[in-house]
């Protein structure tokens, strides 16, 4: 498919798009395709006409038996197909005589494969969508999201994709914020479907765990007002274990840190607070300076504009 320097996803024709109605810009560039596409038609039509006379008429060289009059008549009926198709419209034609935008919903996909010409290799691009394969081109296929819920907006008939808009990401099931571990897991191994709609959507769903816990992290990055922190130092409230999920942080008083990771592995380093009042530590293997705080019982741990909560364990 040719590539085109024009927006692929116009977000000015959104609006229009979503109450099923082209757009004048849509439909005056739709136009001039369905005419190049007619007017090559009509070419191939008089191609096959040519070769059926030719055929019929008994010139060229010879061929045995029935052979002659029966390909005759097989270009016969392609050039007549073409020729309908080419007055009377093809699917693109009559889309726009009935100016109709369909909306398809679901968790996208994408696929491309190479196709082996006689002079050239040329690439074919599809986005897949609850169970179909729409062709775009390349502009369309590098701009459409790898995954995610998304509206795309089509010719009913022709399948020409005129709009894709990214939507919100579903609710996460239920039970997902308190075994978060669980519901990727079970995600994870979806992927890993042979339905590529089950796929598309597990994929939909690790992507919305993840904003999920981005959100989840930029929130808790900024520090509650003091009247709401343990009132005691940071180098003594912060002493104990803190976990969450499979991750946990010890601070022992003698400036050891330990920290056990997914997998049960334990790295230790130190730990200090420096004069700025900020965490110090290198149990990741490398040195980091972070914010941190406690509150409500909880150790929180923010860098970067993300910020992440230990709960203290019992005992600990």
């Amino acid at each position: 498919m040719i590539e085109s320097n024009v927006d692929p996803f116009p977000a000015a024709d959104l609006e229009t798009n979503r109450s099923g109605r082209l757009t004048d810009a849509q439909r005056k560039r739709l136009r001039g395709l369905a005419r190049a596409g007619r007017k090559d038609e009509f070419i191939g039509a008089m191609f096959c006409g040519g070769v059926a006379v030719v055929l019929l008429a008994g010139v060229g060289p010879s061929l045995a038996g029935l052979a002659r009059p029966l390909l005759g008549a097989a270009f016969v009926a392609v050039a007549l197909l073409l020729l309908r198709t080419a007055v009377s419209g093809d699917s693109m034609t009559r889309d726009l005589r009935s100016g109709r935008v369909a909306r398809v919903e679901g968790a996208i996909g994408k696929h491309s494969y190479d196709v082996e010409g006689s002079h050239r290799r040329t690439t074919e691009y599809f986005i897949d969508l609850a169970g179909k394969s729409y062709s775009v081109d390349g502009t369309a296929y590098r701009a459409a999201p790898d995954v995610g819920i998304v509206a795309l907006y089509v010719l009913p008939k022709s399948g020409v994709v005129l709009n894709l808009e990214r939507l919100a990401d579903r609710p996460l099931p239920a039970g997902a914020t308190a075994d978060r571990a669980a519901v990727i897991g079970a995600a994870v191994a979806s992927v890993r479907s042979h339905d590529p709609v089950q796929a598309a959507e597990a994929r939909a769903e690790l992507e919305s765990i993840k904003n999920a816990m981005q959100a989840e992290r930029s929130g808790l990055a900024t520090a509650p007002p003091a009247g709401e922190r343990d009132p005691r130092p940071l180098a003594e409230s912060i002493l104990g274990t803190w976990q969450t999920g499979p991750i946990s942080m010890t601070f022992l008083p003698d400036g050891t840190t330990v920290a056990t990771v997914p997998g049960g592995r334990q790295r230790s380093g130190r730990w200090s607070i420096g004069p700025d009042g900020r965490l110090h530590t290198n149990a990741s293997g490398r040195d980091q300076i972070t914010d941190a705080w406690v509150a409500g019982g909880m150790l929180t741990i923010s860098q970067d504009g993300q910020g992440m909560a230990y709960r203290r364990t019992p005992g600990g």
